[in-house]
């Protein structure tokens, strides 16, 4: 039977929690040390025993070597051998000899071993390291005490002057070999002895550093847990309610504070989201929340907007259905900050509905979503349209006294004129006279002057046509400049007694736009510059119209005048609607506003620079025609 994965997480859990990990650590850290104690004092035991055994063998043999040359020197042989085997029962000494130069023992611990040549009687001395030290010692007739190289023994190898022969001075080795194994067995023992005390109270601590873990921490610790698992699983009321000036009772304290913070924000999290639905579904505006084309959620307004009764039947269906052909795509892509775009939306009833829509992206029930906040403009655009007709008539209006004065001297002189060639030809029929040379080139002069003034007044008749008739807004190719002659004529009643109007046109190509709403636009701004300037010297005063291309294939033209100026702190209002500066009955305030709209809804823009007492100058960017649709396009998404 398999155990559990959860069970085996737990069972893991609990032992490495910190009150069973502690003490496993410290006794980990006892049995550890127990055994690198145990190895170190071994050694240093064994050490201890190898030097000592060293240096009382090297006393013992340096005492014995003069002892047993004057023994020798004084033919002592026997007392030799009786000092030789005296030393066979020190401990450890496990044999002791001594070898002449034919390699014959003279003595020994051993009495069974006198006469026998030496590699008989102890068969260790055959080794080659043996045979090295001996021969060494008789080379250098000096001592050499050593540890073998297994540690089990000590070996001494020392010159002993054997007296004068007939070939001189004979020399001897006296040998001796002790047991290392018991001395360093029994302290070892001892090191053992030593080790297992300290693990002993090493274990001890261990065990009673657990049962404080477990008594004064661990009862703790779960109180924390079980509160930190229970705050968890959404008991916001869960505290550890942990006391004391430790670490633990300042941990819970940290814990308590925590949660009832977290307590506080999680209930003003849920008035927020209260609220928020609350006033989502009580705002006018329309509110669709869809992720990839598909509506997730739709309040009241919006549910009104498209003509529905219930948010069923918008959730689940794509945006598209609700949308006019080739408007989809505007409601996939976030809007630009403080922007809006223009969406036809289709409504049950077959209308279509405007809609000022704002996107953006947000997460929603735990994904990725899109949200599109619409404003229904219908009757807004309807309303605007109006007032755009209106603002025409108001221009008109306030230019009716200058058209009839443009009118009226061409009307005179062409009256005149006939009057003139009537009478002359009437005398000339009554007297049937034909008309001489000079008359005739007279009454000539006169026609054609009379023609010219015809002309001039088609021509101001067409540019009030042109300025107030009510056409389709369809986008075209316009010739900025006749547009601006056309308004420079009307507006000319306006200027002739304040400044003088002054053309710099550039190289330009055509623009993309309406050319009876740019006729609106610019008879707008150049009547605003006209009244600006005070009346009386007009040689002193002057509009200017300059028309070029930017670099970055903007049309701009500029209207500029040196009149009277606006304040800084009008500047940022001037083209919201309603506000003029101008006196009462003079402007409704919707001039600007208007000019800005036309603009925008052309793929423009327009900017305005002034100083008080200095004048004023607006700059109206155009897309160029070959450029212009792309840009239109732009702007009706933005």
């Amino acid at each position: 039977m398999s155990v559990p994965v959860e069970t085996r997480r737990a069972g893991w859990h609990r032992l490495l929690s910190l009150r069973v990990f502690v003490p496993l650590l410290l006794l980990a850290y006892a049995c550890f040390f127990g055994f690198y104690t145990l190895h170190r004092d071994v050694r240093f035991r064994e050490l201890q025993v190898e030097e000592h055994i060293r240096g009382d063998v090297t006393l013992r043999m340096t005492h014995l070597q003069g002892t047993l040359e004057y023994l020798l020197r004084t033919g002592q042989l026997e007392a030799v051998r009786a000092e030789v085997a005296d030393l066979g029962s020190s401990p450890g000494l496990q044999v002791g000899l001594l070898i002449d130069e034919q390699q014959k023992v003279l003595a020994a611990t051993r009495h069974g071993l006198l006469g026998q040549p030496a590699r008989e009687a102890w068969p260790e001395l055959t080794r080659p390291e043996a045979l090295t030290r001996l021969e060494a010692v008789w080379e250098q007739m000096s001592g050499d005490v050593r540890v073998s190289e297994n540690g089990t023994q000590v070996l001494g190898y020392y010159p002993i002057s054997l007296g004068s022969g007939p070939q001189g001075t004979q020399v001897g080795v006296l040998y001796f070999q002790y047991d290392l194994s018991q001395l360093k067995a029994a302290q070892r023992y001892r090191a053992e002895r030593s080790a297992l005390r300290s693990s002993l109270l090493l274990v001890l601590i261990a065990g009673l550093m657990g049962l404080f873990f477990h008594f004064a921490l661990g009862r703790r610790v779960q109180r924390l847990e079980s509160a930190a698992r229970r705050l968890a699983g959404g008991e916001l009321n869960a505290r550890a309610g942990l006391r004391g000036v430790d670490e633990l009772g300042t941990l819970g304290r940290a814990f308590d504070e925590m949660a009832e913070r977290l307590s506080h924000d999680q209930e003003a999290l849920r008035r927020s989201e209260a609220s928020f639905r609350t006033l989502i579904e009580r705002t006018p505006d329309a509110v669709f929340v869809h992720h990839e084309g598909t509506v997730l959620f739709a309040n009241p307004a919006a549910i009104a907007l498209l003509g529905y009764e219930r948010e069923e039947e918008l959730r689940g269906r794509q945006v598209e259905e609700f949308l006019i052909p080739g408007e989809q795509d505007l409601l996939a892509e976030t809007s630009e900050a403080g922007s809006a775009r223009e969406v036809r939306f289709q409504h049950r009833g077959g209308q279509q509905v405007l809609g000022e829509v704002v996107t953006f992206s947000i997460p929603f029930d735990g994904q990725p979503a899109v949200v599109s906040i619409a404003r229904d403009i219908t009757e807004r655009k309807q309303v605007q349209e109006k007032l755009r007709s209106t603002d025409r008539m108001v221009s008109l209006g306030t230019l009716a006294a200058g058209v009839a004065h443009e009118l009226n001297n061409p009307i005179s002189y062409v009256l005149s004129n006939l009057r003139f060639a009537v009478d002359e030809l009437g005398e000339q029929t009554e007297a049937g006279k034909p008309l001489a040379d000079e008359q005739a080139r007279e009454v000539q002069q006169a026609l054609r002057e009379a023609l010219e003034g015809g002309e001039r007044m088609r021509n101001i008749v067409r540019d009030l046509r042109s300025f107030s008739r009510r056409e389709d807004e369809r986008h075209g190719p316009v010739d900025i400049h006749a547009v601006l002659d056309s308004c420079a004529s009307l507006a000319r009643s306006e200027l002739r007694h304040r400044a003088q109007l002054v053309k710099e046109y550039g190289e330009i190509p055509r623009v993309l736009g309406n050319e009876s709403r740019l006729g609106q636009l610019f008879l707008n701004l150049l009547v605003n510059a006209a009244q600006a300037i005070p009346e009386g010297d007009v040689k002193g005063h002057s509009v200017r119209i300059t028309t070029a291309r930017t670099e970055e294939g903007w049309v701009v033209v500029s209207v500029r005048d040196t009149g009277v100026g606006i304040p800084p702190e009008n500047l940022q209002r001037l083209f919201k609607p309603f506000f003029t500066t101008k006196p009462v009955g003079v402007g409704t305030g919707l001039g600007l506003s208007i000019c800005h709209g036309i603009v925008t809804a052309m793929g423009g823009r327009i900017k305005v620079s002034s100083e008080v007492g200095k004048g004023t100058t607006f700059h109206v960017f155009m897309p160029m025609a070959e450029q212009g649709a792309q840009a239109a396009t732009e702007t009706k998404s933005a």
